[in-house]
Formats: C-alpha cells, structure tokens, sequence
C-alpha cells in the first residue's frame, strides 16, 4: 500500500441517523470502523424528529437516555374532522402509544440532538471510532475475486476531503437568516466531487471488508451499486414548519391530525423547548405528474396554507426555527447490496392520510418520524 492508503473492516457513508446508528453497533462489537460524512457539521435544526418506542428501547440499552430526558413525550393523539356545517371539530381523543406496548411512549426531538447523543457515546471509542468531515467517496470499485475470502479487503473507495467553504450547502435565494439546511434545494453530491477532484492532499485511498452507504435518498452508494429507484412521484405535496405558534386552537401542544372540508389537512406536532412542528399539505402547489421545485416555496406560503385548513381558528408565529417542502414519492429501490460486500442501507416512507405515520425502516432500527 501506498502512504495514503489505509484498510478497515467496515467503512460507513453517511453520518446521518442510520449511519451513527450502525457506527453504535459495531462498536459495541469492537469493529474496525470509519464513517465519513460530505458536510463539516451535524445537523443543526430540523428534519427528522420521531421516535419510536421500540428505538428508545434499544438507545436504553445503550445507556444513551438523554432522548428520552429531553424530547416531547406524545401522550395522546387527538383528530379533528369536519362537522355537517364544514367546521373543524374534535372528533376523537385516545391515548398516542397503545397501553402495555412499552414503558416508554413515542416522543419527539430534533435530529440534531440526536446525532449529537451518537456522537457523544463514540467518544467512549477513543479514536476507534469517528465521524471525519467534510469527506465524500468519489470512485467506489469491488474485486470479484476476493469477495469470498474472509480475510479479504475487496472493497476500494477513494475519498476526496474537501474544505468547509465547499462542504456548506447552497440554501438557495429564498431561505432566510437562521434556517439552515433545509433540503429545499438539490443533491451537491456530484458537484462536490467535481471540485475536489485533482486537487493535491486532498485524495485519500481506503480498502474495505464492507462498505455501507447510508447516504440518504440521494444516495451515491446507490448510483454506484446500479440500483434504480422504481415507482412515481404523487401529486401531494406537503409543506413542514417548526415553529413557536401564535393560536386559539386549542389541541396546539397535542398531536392532532386535522382534516378541513375542503383546505387539505394538516398535523400538529408538540415538540421540545416550546416548538412545535406543523405538517401541511400544499394544496395550491400543482405538480402536473412531475417532480415539484420545492425551491420556490416559502414559509409564508404553507402558513397561509395552513390557516385556511385551521379556520376558523388563528395561527400564525414569531419565531420559525425550520422549513421544508417534499413531495410524497412512491418509489422502491430494486436492490439493496452487492456481493455481500457492498450495501445500501435504505429508508421507506409510508405515507397515510394524512400522513399518519411517516415512517422509516431499516434493518437496523433507525430513528421513526
């Protein structure tokens, strides 16, 4: 090997939840691990924000319990339908967590945090184990002849380190102060690795046991493995706030689902330190069958979307921590690893209405929103 090589057994892509997820596994089992991630910070507000009780069982037996010290506990779930003259009314009020599932109950709490909890616990590694930043794979390639050999390195990925300035993410024109990262605008990915590339003490070589792309839906891992993403887009799009709400509507800080006459529908979320997360469909957003540039939607515009669904109740805010937009896809991949030697550890939204649980699955038990 050259000075710039290096071997390990498992190399992670993606320091999101799933990949810090992973990365708390193996070091438990004392692997050989490194996970890399493209941007030079964790996540700073917003995105995903559930937990299932079944994850906070398993982060318990960590002796990670700080989740479940600082989240919004769900203890109830209240739905509002409207009544013979159109009005919203409370309809149903019933306990959020089915009764003797789990000694915990399902709780809300910034991505962010959650990362910053994996993060903490890997410090216990010492160096064994941690997240380098900002660092992409550009080139991933797999020895078919070594694939069945235990003791093999078949895997080769080279990383490009780039610099803060080209790890920041393009916010787009419309983002203001404060709301950062929101994924409003498109995949860097390629662009990223088009900038490093060729540029001196930057490359570093890596062979690998296993590799595991935890990349996201954007994922590079994917593109590299081949697998295509299979299915449609809908024509729902929904609009997401975390905001500090100004309202008469008197199930704010319960998680309510709310269904207007003829506005849409609309979820209310009760999250940490007074927040509160509101899921709106966007119903004034036309997608035409195609995807939607969810770049040119605003907060303004799903508050007002928002307030027509809430009448005859108020609502407005201060204060708005975060936004997004995304439009409800239907899609699956058609593969998911290579050779027992390359993986993809994917994600799977299965929206109901409306959006009841967006939920998120893997093999590895990741955190649910």
């Amino acid at each position: 090997m050259t000075p710039a090589d290096s071997e390990v057994d498992v190399l992670i892509v993606g320091a999101g939840p799933a990949g810090l997820m992973l990365a708390t596994w193996l070091s438990q089992l004392q692997i050989s691990t490194r996970i890399i991630d493209k941007r030079s910070t964790k996540i700073m507000a917003g995105q995903a924000d559930g937990f299932q009780c079944r994850t906070l069982e398993i982060l318990d037996s960590f002796g990670i319990d700080r989740v479940w010290k600082e989240s919004n506990h769900m203890l109830e779930v209240c739905f509002w339908n409207p009544d013979e003259n159109g009005v919203i009314r409370r309809t149903v009020r019933a306990p959020d967590t089915p009764k003797g599932l789990s000694r915990f109950t399902e709780s809300v709490l910034h991505q962010g945090r959650m990362e910053r909890f994996f993060l903490d616990h890997l410090k216990g590694t010492g160096d064994r184990i941690r997240v380098e930043r900002p660092v992409i794979p550009s080139l991933l390639r797999v020895d078919e002849s070594e694939i069945k050999n235990p003791s093999a390195y078949p895997v080769t990925l080279k990383l490009q380190h780039l610099t803060d300035e080209q790890a920041t993410p393009n916010q787009g024109n419309n983002i203001p102060n404060g709301l950062f990262r929101s994924n409003l605008t498109a995949d860097d990915t390629d662009d990223l690795i088009r900038k490093s590339l060729g540029k001196e003490g930057t490359e570093e070589t890596i062979r690998a046991k296993y590799v595991v792309g935890c990349d996201g839906a954007h994922s590079w891992t994917r593109k590299q493995l081949g697998f295509k993403m299979e299915g449609e887009h809908t024509e729902i799009i929904w609009g997401v706030l975390d905001v500090v709400p100004i309202t008469d509507f008197p199930d704010i800080r319960v998680r309510c689902l709310v269904h207007s006459a003829s506005a849409g529908s609309l979820m209310v979320i009760p999250r940490e330190k007074r927040v509160v997360r509101l899921y709106i469909q966007l119903k004034e957003v036309g997608a035409g069958g195609g995807a939607v540039d969810r770049s040119k939607v605003t907060p303004e515009q799903i508050l007002k979307a928002a307030q027509k669904i809430i009448a005859p109740y108020k609502l407005d805010y201060e204060q708005c921590d975060w936004f997004t937009a995304y439009q409800i896809a239907q899609r699956v991949s058609d593969g998911f690893e290579k050779f027992d030697r390359v993986f993809w550890l994917a994600m799977q939204f299965i929206p109901t209405a409306p959006k009841r649980d967006k939920v998120k699955t893997s093999r590895y038990r990741i955190p649910t929103t």
